[in-house]
């Protein structure tokens, strides 16, 4: 049976004519359509398992079946029984998993691969091991980020307090005295009047912000525009050449030639700027273009990563190259994400506790005003 990846929809966006958001209606952009996903971790174990099962020499009807017994989380088993009535319905493992809608279309292309070559086992495993680095990966990040949102969120919580109700005691206190404030106090207490004098008109802001941020994130002109702010931060530019190599390298090891395997390569992306550039080099490998060529022309690729493609290109060796680069990259991305994790905490307490330190001095000024004329 002759190999076909799965075509995906990732470049949809692109295709189709641009449609302003002005001439939609807006409801559509505030309906959320939820459909359940598999997240990476239920990918990774279903992958394993799978793997085991059909190493042992058990048929894949009867390993799903095993297999949908024992998956941990709440997203991928429910959607088993969908999987097991196609299976039993005769169709292919691979027009099965495409059919729950669940299933990445990466992952629906690897195992269509893996079908077609008689190695499902194999590239079982070998999805297990990708998903299972892209879920620590994802911790890891996640991890880096909670500790200083919940220290960010507490400080500015205290801040908003001691503006809103310390400060105006104080003003009390002096309006009896006849004492002028400090300049620091007076100022700070100027803007907590403010705040109490127009706490609805600040809501109001503040809710027509959120609805006018999720029109435009739900919009493609404004999810474009986020993609791209995102590429020039560093550690997403490392993130995007460590999926792409990571996943290249899963596809071109399994035999896949270049112009097949970046196409199910968007699946792994989650930023629409990459999406729409592999689209494109897609099709620039399709009229004759090289692959590192069409690389060069993305200007948030690493150098290296073209360089090295290049040689892999024309010395015949493209697998082993990229090979290379997955460990390189992987070891990277993940560096990156430690030394984040060891600098945000450090910068954000330092911010934080000077704003607050400014709020203290505030407050503790008045009292030593208040001791001088007493």
């Amino acid at each position: 049976m002759p190999i076909r990846p799965i075509s995906t929809n990732t470049a949809s966006a692109y295709d189709s004519k641009p449609v302003s958001i002005w001439h939609r209606d807006i409801s559509s952009l505030l309906k959320f359509n939820y459909q359940q996903h598999a997240s990476f971790r239920e990918l990774s174990v279903f992958s394993r398992k799978l793997s085991f099962l059909l190493g042992a020499g058990i048929p894949i009807k009867t390993a799903i079946s095993i297999v949908s017994e024992q998956l941990p989380g709440r997203g991928l088993p429910k959607l088993m029984p969908k999987l097991n009535a196609k299976l039993q319905q005769g169709e292919s493992f691979t027009e099965a998993i495409h059919a729950t809608g669940a299933f990445p279309a990466f992952f629906c292309g690897f195992v269509s691969i893996g079908e077609a070559t008689a190695k499902l086992p194999q590239v079982m495993e070998q999805l297990a091991d990708f998903y299972d680095e892209q879920a620590q990966t994802k911790d890891e990040l996640t991890a880096a980020l909670v500790y200083p949102i919940a220290v960010t969120i507490m400080m500015i919580g205290v801040i908003i307090m001691a503006v809103t109700f310390v400060l105006p005691g104080y003003s009390r206190i002096f309006e009896a005295t006849g004492a002028p404030l400090p300049i620091l106090t007076y100022t700070l207490l100027q803007v907590s009047n403010f705040m109490v004098e127009n706490a609805r008109l600040l809501a109001l802001g503040v809710l027509v912000a959120c609805i006018t941020t999720v029109i435009l994130l739900r919009s493609r002109h404004g999810r474009e525009a986020v993609s791209s702010v995102a590429l020039t931060i560093p550690l997403v530019r490392q993130g995007v050449s460590f999926r792409l190599t990571k996943s290249l390298y899963l596809l071109l090891s399994a035999g896949l030639p270049i112009s097949q395997a970046l196409p199910l390569t968007q699946d792994v992306m989650d930023n629409l700027r990459v999406k729409h550039d592999l689209s494109k080099i897609t099709t620039q490998l399709k009229m004759g273009k090289p692959f590192w060529a069409a690389l060069n022309e993305i200007k948030y690729i690493d150098p290296l990563l073209t360089g090295l493609a290049r040689v892999g290109e024309e010395s015949g060796q493209m697998s082993q190259t990229i090979e290379k680069c997955q460990i390189y990259y992987s070891q990277a991305y993940r560096h990156s994400v430690k030394r984040l994790s060891k600098l945000v905490e450090p910068v954000i307490t330092l911010i934080l506790g000077l704003g607050l330190g400014v709020i203290m001095l505030a407050v503790i000024l008045p009292t030593f005003e208040l001791a001088a004329i007493l």
